[in-house]
């Protein structure tokens, strides 16, 4: 199964691992980082990649740390 998603990924699954109650509709932290892009040999997870769920897009990418990254909603009213 990793063999056929290192070909043909160019999207992964990340799980909500931390949203701050005060600033709900900002941002949130997501599990995947730095190393997912090692572990998967591919730059996936970098600033500006969009967020989605379904088709829908909630946010994009502005911070990529080791293990986590900080997605910023599209509710965001400072995203531009």
């Amino acid at each position: 199964a990793l063999d056929f998603l290192k070909r043909n990924i160019f999207a992964l699954p990340a799980q909500v691992i931390y949203r701050d109650p005060i600033s709900w509709t900002s941002s949130l932290w997501i599990n995947v980082g730095e190393e997912t892009n090692q572990q998967l040999g591919r730059q996936i997870v970098s600033v500006n990649s969009p967020v989605v769920i379904g088709k829908a897009l909630v946010g994009v990418i502005d911070k990529v740390n080791d293990r986590q990254s900080r997605v910023r909603l599209i509710t965001d009213s400072g995203l531009k």
